[in-house]
């Protein structure tokens, strides 16, 4: 099983490999020292995400929260296919959402 990391990028953050409970842990020290410089308006990549649970899911939740408190904003994109039915099931479209489904709506 490959490891997940999180990086930062220009636009924001870049997330790869599987979030599920095992993975999701190990990225939270980092997660937190990388959102405490994020700009206001931030992107978060999900390309490079392979699996992803419901821990995973909890883990952009935090994330968007985290940033929510400190009054920034966060875009998840591209939203993997994986990801969909999680986020219709929790009822969390309205948070995790990407900026293309955004101009659409």
């Amino acid at each position: 099983m490959s490891d997940a990391r999180i990086r930062a990028d220009a636009g924001g953050l870049v997330l790869e490999g599987p979030l599920s409970l095992a993975t999701v842990a190990g990225l939270d020290a980092r997660a937190r020292e990388l959102t405490s410089v994020l700009p206001e308006y931030a992107r978060v990549d999900l390309e490079q995400v392979g699996r992803i649970d419901s821990a995973g899911v909890a883990f952009l939740v935090i994330l968007w929260r985290r940033a929510y408190e400190k009054g920034q904003t966060l875009t998840f994109e591209p939203i993997p296919d994986a990801l969909r039915p999680l986020l219709q099931l929790y009822d969390l479209e309205d948070i995790v959402t990407d900026s293309a489904a955004r101009a659409l709506a």
